[in-house]
Protein backbone atom coordinates (compact mmCIF):
# COMPACT_ATOMS: atom_id res chain seq x y z
CA UNK A 1 0.00 0.00 0.00
CA UNK A 2 2.45 3.04 0.90
CA UNK A 3 4.51 2.47 -2.16
CA UNK A 4 0.90 2.41 -4.36
CA UNK A 5 0.53 6.16 -2.45
CA UNK A 6 4.14 7.00 -3.63
CA UNK A 7 2.90 6.02 -7.44
CA UNK A 8 0.11 7.88 -6.70
CA UNK A 9 1.64 11.53 -5.78
CA UNK A 10 3.85 11.08 -8.47
CA UNK A 11 1.04 10.83 -10.65
CA UNK A 12 -0.48 13.92 -9.16
CA UNK A 13 2.35 16.01 -9.71
CA UNK A 14 2.12 14.93 -13.59
CA UNK A 15 -1.39 16.26 -13.91
CA UNK A 16 -3.16 13.38 -12.94
CA UNK A 17 -5.75 11.97 -10.63
CA UNK A 18 -5.79 8.82 -9.06
CA UNK A 19 -8.65 6.82 -7.45
CA UNK A 20 -7.28 3.43 -5.45
CA UNK A 21 -10.09 0.47 -5.20
CA UNK A 22 -9.32 -2.11 -2.51
CA UNK A 23 -10.52 -4.40 0.57
CA UNK A 24 -11.61 -2.17 3.70
CA UNK A 25 -7.81 -2.03 5.43
CA UNK A 26 -6.92 -0.34 2.23
CA UNK A 27 -9.34 2.28 2.35
CA UNK A 28 -8.62 2.84 5.69
CA UNK A 29 -5.17 3.78 4.83
CA UNK A 30 -6.01 5.87 1.91
CA UNK A 31 -9.04 7.51 3.97
CA UNK A 32 -6.07 10.10 5.82
CA UNK A 33 -4.63 11.50 2.22
CA UNK A 34 -5.45 13.27 -0.58
CA UNK A 35 -7.22 10.31 -2.72
CA UNK A 36 -9.97 9.20 -3.12
CA UNK A 37 -10.87 5.46 -2.04
CA UNK A 38 -13.48 2.83 -3.32
CA UNK A 39 -14.39 -0.08 -0.89
CA UNK A 40 -14.88 -2.99 -2.65
CA UNK A 41 -18.30 -4.49 -1.28
CA UNK A 42 -17.25 -8.10 -2.85
CA UNK A 43 -14.16 -8.49 -1.25
CA UNK A 44 -14.79 -11.05 1.48
CA UNK A 45 -17.93 -12.44 0.10
CA UNK A 46 -16.63 -16.25 -0.71
CA UNK A 47 -13.93 -15.98 2.71
CA UNK A 48 -15.62 -18.69 4.42
CA UNK A 49 -15.02 -20.88 1.11
CA UNK A 50 -11.00 -20.33 1.78
CA UNK A 51 -11.08 -20.92 5.27
CA UNK A 52 -8.78 -23.56 4.78
CA UNK A 53 -6.20 -22.04 3.22
CA UNK A 54 -3.68 -20.02 6.05
CA UNK A 55 -3.71 -17.12 3.79
CA UNK A 56 -7.91 -17.47 4.02
CA UNK A 57 -9.38 -13.98 4.03
CA UNK A 58 -6.58 -12.29 1.79
CA UNK A 59 -6.32 -14.74 -0.97
CA UNK A 60 -10.45 -14.91 -0.92
CA UNK A 61 -9.88 -11.14 -1.87
CA UNK A 62 -7.45 -11.65 -4.17
CA UNK A 63 -8.90 -14.37 -6.20
CA UNK A 64 -12.68 -14.46 -5.68
CA UNK A 65 -14.91 -13.68 -9.34
CA UNK A 66 -16.95 -11.82 -7.29
CA UNK A 67 -14.30 -9.51 -5.87
CA UNK A 68 -12.56 -8.76 -9.87
CA UNK A 69 -16.43 -8.49 -11.01
CA UNK A 70 -16.89 -5.42 -8.61
CA UNK A 71 -13.64 -4.08 -10.14
CA UNK A 72 -15.21 -4.11 -12.98
CA UNK A 73 -18.11 -1.95 -11.88
CA UNK A 74 -16.21 0.21 -10.18
CA UNK A 75 -14.40 0.95 -13.56
CA UNK A 76 -17.30 1.16 -15.49
CA UNK A 77 -18.46 3.83 -13.06
CA UNK A 78 -15.18 5.74 -12.68
CA UNK A 79 -14.16 5.79 -16.65
CA UNK A 80 -10.17 5.81 -16.07
CA UNK A 81 -8.05 6.08 -18.60
CA UNK A 82 -5.81 3.26 -17.41
CA UNK A 83 -5.68 0.87 -14.56
CA UNK A 84 -2.77 -0.16 -12.53
CA UNK A 85 -3.03 -3.50 -10.73
CA UNK A 86 -1.08 -5.22 -8.14
CA UNK A 87 1.17 -8.13 -9.13
CA UNK A 88 -0.65 -10.65 -6.14
CA UNK A 89 -4.32 -9.67 -7.61
CA UNK A 90 -4.98 -12.56 -9.95
CA UNK A 91 -8.61 -12.29 -10.40
CA UNK A 92 -7.54 -8.35 -11.24
CA UNK A 93 -5.08 -9.32 -13.44
CA UNK A 94 -7.21 -12.23 -14.94
CA UNK A 95 -10.33 -9.87 -16.00
CA UNK A 96 -7.75 -7.17 -16.95
CA UNK A 97 -8.70 -7.60 -21.08
CA UNK A 98 -12.21 -6.44 -19.86
CA UNK A 99 -11.67 -2.92 -18.51
CA UNK A 100 -11.45 -1.72 -22.01
CA UNK A 101 -8.66 0.26 -20.81
CA UNK A 102 -4.64 -0.01 -21.02
CA UNK A 103 -3.43 -1.92 -17.92
CA UNK A 104 -0.31 -2.84 -15.67
CA UNK A 105 0.95 -4.81 -13.61
CA UNK A 106 2.77 -3.33 -10.55
CA UNK A 107 5.54 -5.34 -8.53
CA UNK A 108 6.89 -3.70 -5.48
CA UNK A 109 10.05 -6.36 -5.14
CA UNK A 110 12.37 -8.08 -7.36
CA UNK A 111 10.81 -10.14 -9.98
CA UNK A 112 13.61 -12.19 -11.88
CA UNK A 113 14.94 -13.36 -8.36
CA UNK A 114 11.35 -14.71 -7.87
CA UNK A 115 10.16 -15.82 -10.35
CA UNK A 116 10.11 -19.55 -9.65
CA UNK A 117 7.97 -17.91 -6.69
CA UNK A 118 5.75 -16.39 -8.82
CA UNK A 119 4.38 -18.83 -10.84
CA UNK A 120 3.82 -21.04 -7.99
CA UNK A 121 2.03 -18.26 -6.30
CA UNK A 122 -0.12 -17.77 -9.19
CA UNK A 123 -0.24 -22.05 -9.93
CA UNK A 124 -1.79 -22.10 -6.54
CA UNK A 125 -4.09 -19.11 -6.61
CA UNK A 126 -5.71 -20.63 -9.68
CA UNK A 127 -6.03 -24.40 -7.70
CA UNK A 128 -7.58 -22.85 -5.25
CA UNK A 129 -10.22 -21.27 -8.12
CA UNK A 130 -10.65 -24.44 -9.16
CA UNK A 131 -11.16 -26.26 -6.23
CA UNK A 132 -14.18 -23.85 -5.26
CA UNK A 133 -15.76 -24.80 -8.58
CA UNK A 134 -14.19 -20.90 -10.57
CA UNK A 135 -12.53 -21.03 -13.25
CA UNK A 136 -8.65 -21.31 -13.32
CA UNK A 137 -6.25 -18.13 -13.84
CA UNK A 138 -4.61 -18.04 -17.06
CA UNK A 139 -0.66 -18.42 -16.46
CA UNK A 140 1.88 -15.53 -15.86
CA UNK A 141 2.59 -15.31 -19.82
CA UNK A 142 -0.72 -13.82 -19.93
CA UNK A 143 -1.33 -12.15 -16.49
CA UNK A 144 2.45 -10.30 -16.32
CA UNK A 145 3.35 -10.71 -19.86
CA UNK A 146 0.31 -9.67 -21.64
CA UNK A 147 -0.85 -6.10 -20.02
CA UNK A 148 0.26 -3.15 -21.32
CA UNK A 149 2.92 -2.43 -18.97
CA UNK A 150 5.04 -4.71 -16.12
CA UNK A 151 6.13 -2.14 -13.54
CA UNK A 152 8.79 -3.62 -11.83
CA UNK A 153 9.96 -1.34 -9.02
CA UNK A 154 13.58 -1.91 -8.35
CA UNK A 155 16.83 -1.21 -9.79
CA UNK A 156 17.40 -3.70 -13.06
CA UNK A 157 20.96 -4.64 -11.95
CA UNK A 158 19.67 -5.66 -8.32
CA UNK A 159 17.52 -8.44 -9.69
CA UNK A 160 20.06 -10.73 -10.58
CA UNK A 161 20.96 -12.20 -13.76
CA UNK A 162 18.76 -13.77 -16.56
CA UNK A 163 17.08 -11.78 -19.12
CA UNK A 164 13.87 -10.68 -19.20
CA UNK A 165 10.91 -13.00 -20.39
CA UNK A 166 8.48 -10.64 -21.05
CA UNK A 167 8.98 -7.56 -23.73
CA UNK A 168 6.69 -5.30 -21.29
CA UNK A 169 8.56 -5.56 -18.66
CA UNK A 170 10.22 -2.01 -17.29
CA UNK A 171 12.74 -1.12 -14.17
CA UNK A 172 12.20 1.90 -11.89
CA UNK A 173 13.39 1.69 -8.10
CA UNK A 174 12.41 1.31 -4.91
CA UNK A 175 9.46 3.46 -3.49
CA UNK A 176 9.86 4.38 -0.16
CA UNK A 177 6.73 5.50 1.39
CA UNK A 178 5.39 5.25 4.93
CA UNK A 179 2.52 3.33 6.07
CA UNK A 180 -0.34 6.31 7.18
CA UNK A 181 -0.51 4.61 10.36
CA UNK A 182 3.04 5.77 10.90
CA UNK A 183 3.45 8.70 13.49
CA UNK A 184 6.58 10.50 14.26
CA UNK A 185 7.82 9.04 17.71
CA UNK A 186 10.11 11.05 20.23
CA UNK A 187 13.14 8.73 20.83
CA UNK A 188 13.54 9.50 24.88
CA UNK A 189 17.56 9.08 24.31
CA UNK A 190 19.12 12.08 23.61
CA UNK A 191 20.20 13.39 20.56
CA UNK A 192 24.04 13.23 21.26
CA UNK A 193 23.87 10.13 23.15
CA UNK A 194 26.62 7.82 21.14
CA UNK A 195 25.42 5.05 22.37
CA UNK A 196 24.47 2.69 18.99
CA UNK A 197 20.93 2.43 18.03
CA UNK A 198 19.15 -0.42 16.53
CA UNK A 199 15.52 0.02 14.46
CA UNK A 200 13.65 -3.16 15.15
CA UNK A 201 10.72 -3.87 12.46
CA UNK A 202 9.08 -7.26 11.37
CA UNK A 203 5.87 -7.22 8.91
CA UNK A 204 2.78 -4.94 9.57
CA UNK A 205 1.20 -7.71 7.48
CA UNK A 206 -1.80 -9.75 10.19
CA UNK A 207 -1.19 -12.87 9.07
CA UNK A 208 2.67 -12.88 8.75
CA UNK A 209 2.69 -11.72 12.59
CA UNK A 210 5.17 -13.66 14.85
CA UNK A 211 5.70 -12.98 18.56
CA UNK A 212 8.61 -15.23 18.88
CA UNK A 213 10.66 -13.46 16.38
CA UNK A 214 10.27 -10.20 18.22
CA UNK A 215 10.58 -11.62 21.26
CA UNK A 216 13.87 -13.40 20.52
CA UNK A 217 15.31 -10.22 18.87
CA UNK A 218 14.50 -8.57 21.93
CA UNK A 219 16.38 -10.55 23.89
CA UNK A 220 18.95 -11.26 21.96
CA UNK A 221 19.50 -7.41 22.01
CA UNK A 222 19.26 -7.01 25.50
CA UNK A 223 22.61 -7.09 26.50
CA UNK A 224 24.58 -5.81 23.72
CA UNK A 225 25.72 -1.45 24.65
CA UNK A 226 22.98 -0.46 22.19
CA UNK A 227 19.51 1.31 22.59
CA UNK A 228 16.50 -0.54 20.47
CA UNK A 229 13.39 0.74 19.08
CA UNK A 230 11.26 -2.00 18.14
CA UNK A 231 8.25 -1.48 15.76
CA UNK A 232 5.71 -3.86 16.39
CA UNK A 233 3.18 -2.98 13.50
CA UNK A 234 -0.29 -5.19 14.34
CA UNK A 235 1.52 -7.11 17.30
CA UNK A 236 0.16 -5.17 20.08
CA UNK A 237 3.40 -3.94 22.14
CA UNK A 238 2.00 -4.95 25.21
CA UNK A 239 2.29 -8.84 24.19
CA UNK A 240 5.98 -8.75 24.46
CA UNK A 241 8.59 -8.59 27.27
CA UNK A 242 10.26 -5.08 26.49
CA UNK A 243 14.28 -5.03 28.60
CA UNK A 244 15.58 -2.13 29.77
CA UNK A 245 17.65 -0.61 26.78
CA UNK A 246 14.49 -1.08 24.32
CA UNK A 247 11.45 0.43 23.66
CA UNK A 248 8.39 -0.23 21.65
CA UNK A 249 5.55 1.14 19.52
CA UNK A 250 3.02 -0.42 17.25
CA UNK A 251 3.66 2.41 13.95
CA UNK A 252 6.33 4.67 14.30
CA UNK A 253 7.51 7.12 10.97
CA UNK A 254 11.07 5.02 9.77
CA UNK A 255 12.88 7.91 8.44
CA UNK A 256 14.11 9.83 11.84
CA UNK A 257 14.93 6.75 13.14
CA UNK A 258 17.20 5.51 10.52
CA UNK A 259 18.66 8.54 10.55
CA UNK A 260 19.86 7.92 13.79
CA UNK A 261 20.60 4.24 13.52
CA UNK A 262 23.56 1.57 13.51
CA UNK A 263 21.20 -1.13 12.00
CA UNK A 264 17.97 -2.28 11.44
CA UNK A 265 16.82 -5.32 12.44
CA UNK A 266 14.50 -7.09 9.82
CA UNK A 267 12.24 -9.70 8.36
CA UNK A 268 14.26 -9.48 5.03
CA UNK A 269 10.97 -7.15 3.80
CA UNK A 270 11.45 -5.57 0.32
CA UNK A 271 10.50 -1.76 1.51
CA UNK A 272 12.20 -1.98 4.77
CA UNK A 273 15.48 -3.20 3.75
CA UNK A 274 15.73 -0.64 0.60
CA UNK A 275 14.89 2.48 2.90
CA UNK A 276 17.80 1.07 5.22
CA UNK A 277 19.91 1.58 2.51
CA UNK A 278 19.17 4.65 1.68
CA UNK A 279 20.21 5.69 5.40
CA UNK A 280 23.95 4.09 4.57
CA UNK A 281 22.75 1.45 7.36
CA UNK A 282 23.52 -2.17 7.22
CA UNK A 283 20.43 -4.97 7.93
CA UNK A 284 20.05 -7.93 9.79
CA UNK A 285 17.40 -10.37 8.11
CA UNK A 286 15.62 -12.72 10.40
CA UNK A 287 14.95 -14.37 7.55
CA UNK A 288 11.78 -17.64 6.98
CA UNK A 289 8.88 -19.00 9.21
CA UNK A 290 8.93 -18.33 12.74
CA UNK A 291 7.01 -21.02 14.62
CA UNK A 292 4.33 -18.89 15.46
CA UNK A 293 4.12 -17.52 11.79
CA UNK A 294 1.12 -18.63 9.65
CA UNK A 295 2.68 -17.93 6.23
CA UNK A 296 5.54 -15.13 5.46
CA UNK A 297 6.01 -13.48 1.73
CA UNK A 298 8.19 -15.52 -0.84
CA UNK A 299 10.59 -12.58 -1.60
CA UNK A 300 11.89 -12.81 1.72
CA UNK A 301 14.23 -15.36 1.42
CA UNK A 302 15.28 -13.56 -2.26
CA UNK A 303 15.97 -10.31 -0.40
CA UNK A 304 17.86 -11.62 2.22
CA UNK A 305 20.36 -13.29 -0.25
CA UNK A 306 20.66 -9.70 -1.92
CA UNK A 307 21.56 -8.61 1.28
CA UNK A 308 24.36 -10.99 1.58
CA UNK A 309 25.60 -10.57 -1.97
CA UNK A 310 26.04 -7.03 -1.50
CA UNK A 311 27.47 -7.14 1.80
CA UNK A 312 25.03 -4.72 3.24
CA UNK A 313 24.50 -6.68 6.27
CA UNK A 314 23.65 -10.41 7.06
CA UNK A 315 20.78 -12.91 7.50
CA UNK A 316 20.11 -15.67 9.92
CA UNK A 317 16.96 -17.98 9.83
CA UNK A 318 13.64 -16.94 11.90
CA UNK A 319 14.23 -20.25 14.43
CA UNK A 320 17.69 -18.64 15.07
CA UNK A 321 18.02 -18.30 18.86
CA UNK A 322 19.16 -15.23 21.05
CA UNK A 323 22.49 -16.46 20.77
CA UNK A 324 22.88 -16.52 16.82
CA UNK A 325 21.22 -13.09 16.51
CA UNK A 326 22.93 -11.40 18.76
CA UNK A 327 26.27 -12.77 16.98
CA UNK A 328 24.92 -11.58 13.51
CA UNK A 329 24.13 -7.82 15.38
CA UNK A 330 27.33 -7.69 16.90
CA UNK A 331 29.04 -8.32 13.29
CA UNK A 332 27.43 -5.15 11.96
CA UNK A 333 28.46 -2.93 14.86
CA UNK A 334 31.69 -3.74 14.40
CA UNK A 335 32.59 -4.16 10.34
CA UNK A 336 32.16 -0.37 8.93
CA UNK A 337 31.93 -2.54 5.88
CA UNK A 338 28.57 -2.92 5.78
CA UNK A 339 27.40 0.73 6.36
CA UNK A 340 30.07 1.21 3.22
CA UNK A 341 28.38 -0.75 0.98
CA UNK A 342 24.84 0.11 2.16
CA UNK A 343 26.02 3.80 1.62
CA UNK A 344 27.25 2.87 -2.42
CA UNK A 345 23.37 1.20 -2.92
CA UNK A 346 21.37 3.91 -0.86
CA UNK A 347 23.09 6.34 -3.25
CA UNK A 348 21.67 4.64 -7.18
CA UNK A 349 18.55 4.27 -4.83
CA UNK A 350 17.70 7.40 -4.23
CA UNK A 351 18.81 8.27 -7.64
CA UNK A 352 16.73 5.84 -9.38
CA UNK A 353 13.55 8.11 -8.05
CA UNK A 354 11.36 4.99 -8.18
CA UNK A 355 7.98 6.49 -8.06
CA UNK A 356 9.22 9.22 -10.72
CA UNK A 357 10.27 6.51 -12.80
CA UNK A 358 6.78 4.66 -12.27
CA UNK A 359 4.44 7.70 -13.30
CA UNK A 360 6.73 8.41 -16.05
CA UNK A 361 5.89 4.69 -17.93
CA UNK A 362 2.65 4.84 -16.49
CA UNK A 363 1.85 7.77 -17.99
CA UNK A 364 3.01 6.63 -21.68
CA UNK A 365 0.68 3.97 -21.72
CA UNK A 366 -1.15 4.32 -24.83
CA UNK A 367 -4.35 5.89 -25.32
CA UNK A 368 -7.19 3.47 -26.30
CA UNK A 369 -10.77 3.74 -27.94
CA UNK A 370 -12.75 2.95 -24.41
CA UNK A 371 -15.90 1.33 -24.05
CA UNK A 372 -16.23 2.69 -20.57
CA UNK A 373 -16.19 6.25 -22.38
CA UNK A 374 -14.04 8.27 -24.75
CA UNK A 375 -10.14 8.15 -23.32
CA UNK A 376 -8.46 11.48 -23.15
CA UNK A 377 -5.21 9.62 -22.06
CA UNK A 378 -2.79 9.33 -19.31
CA UNK A 379 -0.19 11.12 -20.96
CA UNK A 380 -2.06 14.36 -21.29
CA UNK A 381 -0.45 17.48 -20.12
CA UNK A 382 -3.79 18.59 -18.38
CA UNK A 383 -6.00 17.15 -15.90
CA UNK A 384 -7.32 13.51 -17.09
CA UNK A 385 -9.89 11.19 -15.81
CA UNK A 386 -8.04 8.74 -12.70
CA UNK A 387 -6.04 5.90 -13.60
CA UNK A 388 -7.70 3.38 -11.12
CA UNK A 389 -5.32 1.67 -8.63
CA UNK A 390 -6.43 -2.02 -7.60
CA UNK A 391 -4.18 -2.64 -4.77
CA UNK A 392 -4.42 -5.90 -2.99
CA UNK A 393 -3.75 -4.15 0.90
Amino acid sequence: MPYGLGVARALARRGHRVVFAGRPEMTAKVGPTEFDAVELREAYTDADRYQDDPRGRALAYLTSPAVAEELLTVAAAERPDAVVIDSNFGGALAVAPRFGVPTAVILHSFLRRTLPSWHEMMRHQSRTRQALGFDPLPGLDELFGGRDLFMINTIDDFDGGGGNPWPNMRYGGPILEDDTHCRPYELPWDADDPTPLALVSFTTDEIQNSVVKLQRTLEALETLPIHVLATTGTVDPDRITVPPNARAVAFATHGPVMSRASFVVNHAGYGTVMRALTHGIGVLCITGQAEDQRVVAFDQPRTADFVQEHRVGVSVPATAGPADIRAAAQALLEDPGYRSNARRLGDLIVRSEGADAAARHLSALPLAASPLGPATGPAASSPVRPPLSADRT
